[in-house]
């Protein structure tokens, strides 16, 4: 049959910040192929993580629909709560769309299709081989024998780390290798390929000749901490010093990762032009989250801050009119509603779609409110981005915060420290409270207010005194960690330490924990400390 209803191609980075897109005003960082899906698509310069942390994220994407339903609240080993729940790439493979998923899912199981009909895996941390598509690649390639595939996360995950593989089989590389595959398929049916990307995420693993164009380059520096800042989040351990060396060549690695997707969807952008594809595709281009990098001391991602929460959001195709930007807030869910109302299909009665087409805008209203939220019990917050204004309530002790985004973009002065903006507060924190009772967490609210805990001082983390990334993330694929695996291992730690700014963490406590860690994997402590020695000589 012919092919009427429009193609959908979802470009998906992990950890992705709204200020790394050239065109949209952030030159510090070269993105010439992102910058050509803002000159033919609509950019939304409001776009915000759903719940800026990736399983959540991406569950909501995946779904339309809010953790009350699919049960992620936070990034963890659970399955979904329901394996009733509607999906678009589920509605679209009945509705006669070829699906497919490239890249980084992060379901669990790995494998969990959900409504996917053919999928190429690359993740973060696979749990074996068989599972991933491009651990198998590598291993095909001749680059078998590398153990970190997308660099090494225990011990240095905040050092940049030049790619011990040649840019063709980056994993950034790869996403885009096996997509233009699909591309160039000959198919009677309209395509739905979701490309994800593992980067920017850290560790920074980005071949060396990215890491050197941003070598010392001018660079925004990070927002400062205002003075109240740490009552809600406190530092890692792990944190860079603001200002030091460290922190500014982490910088340098983030958008080094970002140029190097840049440059592996333009790859794609070709093709679909080359093939004639480009006129009846949808693409959107966002990402799960954004990273802190340092912005008030802080990094990673689950803070409702602008560097964490505020991502990238382009859509390029039919119904989006080129080089036209949009300020009307929009958030993950949207991206579900939009898909599927571009693809006729209807959404099942009964479905809690929590966001609305784009292709429709102009029947949103002007003053259109978003939500998005983290957590559960002490440590979740509920925020609203609207009336040009974000709102954010804290449960841990009931305190909220108020920032003008016109004119305090980097959210230095709360408004409500001074009780100023009482109503533009009033509409923001009422929509927070209909937000919990339809999709958030109904028990949080109480006679038409939050129910919140006695304030207690964060953990040094947000969800532990010492992060489990840095000790605990050692490759899970090869279940038995041989001696070959762990001399591997070693040694690709050592390279990490050719770094001028390697560090690992200095905490007693902690290295004594990542010691534990390495020993029931078989090694031995002493293998630690001289990589512990070796670091502190810096």
């Amino acid at each position: 049959m012919a092919i009427s209803r429009p193609n959908i191609l979802i470009l998906h980075a992990d950890q992705q910040r709204f200020d790394t897109i050239a065109a949209l005003g952030h030159s510090h960082v070269r993105t010439p192929n992102l910058d050509r899906l803002v000159a033919g698509g609509r950019a939304y310069v409001n776009g915000y993580s759903s719940c800026p942390v990736c399983m959540p994220a991406r569950h909501d994407l995946l779904t339309g629909a809010s953790a009350r339903h699919h049960g992620y609240w936070c990034n963890s080993n659970d399955f979904i709560a329901s394996h009733a729940l509607d999906t678009f790439p589920r509605l679209l493979t009945r509705a006669g769309y070829q699906t497919i998923a490239v890249g980084k899912m992060h379901h669990n199981p790995p494998r969990e299709h959900h409504g996917w009909a053919h999928m190429f895996l690359m993740e973060e941390l696979p749990e074996r081989r068989e599972d991933d598509a491009y651990l198998q690649y590598l291993d095909r390639v001749g680059f078998g024998h590398i153990r970190c595939q997308h660099g090494v996360r225990p011990l240095f995950y905040h050092t940049p780390q030049p790619s011990r593989v040649p840019e063709e089989h980056h994993g950034s590389a790869w996403v885009a290798h096996q997509t233009i595959e699909l591309l160039r398929e000959e198919r009677d049916v309209p395509f739905c390929i979701m490309a994800s990307w593992v980067g920017p995420h850290p560790p920074y693993y980005v071949p060396g000749s990215y890491l050197a164009e941003y070598r010392d380059a001018a660079l925004p520096g990070p927002c400062p901490l205002p003075a109240a800042g740490e009552r809600q989040f406190a530092p890692s351990p792990e944190n860079p010093e603001p200002g030091s060396l460290r922190a500014r060549r982490l910088r340098e690695a983030y958008f080094a990762a970002c140029t190097l997707i840049d440059t592996h969807i333009g790859r794609i952008l070709d093709v679909l032009e080359e093939t004639g594809l480009a006129e009846n595709t949808l693409v959107f281009f966002t990402s799960d989250h954004g990273e802190m990098l340092g912005d008030r001391e802080g990094y990673q991602k689950h803070y409702p801050y602008e560097g964490s929460a505020h991502i990238p959001y382009i859509v390029r195709g039919p119904g989006f009119a080129p080089g036209t930007r949009s300020d009307l807030p929009v958030c993950t869910w949207d991206v579900a509603a939009t898909i599927l109302a571009a693809a006729g299909v209807a959404v099942p009665a009964g479905h809690p779609l929590a966001g609305s087409s784009l292709l429709r805008e102009a029947d949103l209203p002007a003053d259109r409110i978003v939500h998005f939220h983290h957590g559960k019990g002490r440590g979740r917050y509920i925020a609203a981005m609207g009336c040009g204004h974000k709102f954010v309530h804290y449960y841990n002790g009931g305190e909220e915060e108020l920032y003008d985004l016109a004119a305090d973009p980097w959210e230095q002065r709360n408004l409500l420290a001074g009780g100023a903006a009482a109503a533009v507060a009033g509409t923001l924190r009422a929509a927070c409270l209909a937000f919990e009772a339809t999709h958030g967490q109904a028990e949080r609210v109480k006679d038409g207010a939050f129910a919140d805990f006695p304030y207690a001082p964060p953990a040094r983390h947000a969800a532990s005194a010492h992060p489990p990334w840095s000790y605990k993330q050692y490759p899970p694929w090869m279940v038995g960690h041989s001696a070959a695996d762990r001399s591997a291992i070693l040694d690709e730690m050592r390279d990490c330490l050719r770094e001028e700014t390697a560090y690992i963490c200095r905490e007693p406590e902690w290295r004594a924990d990542a010691i534990a860690t390495w020993e029931k994997l078989g090694g031995q402590a002493e293998e630690l400390q001289a990589i512990f020695a070796a670091a502190d000589q810096r």
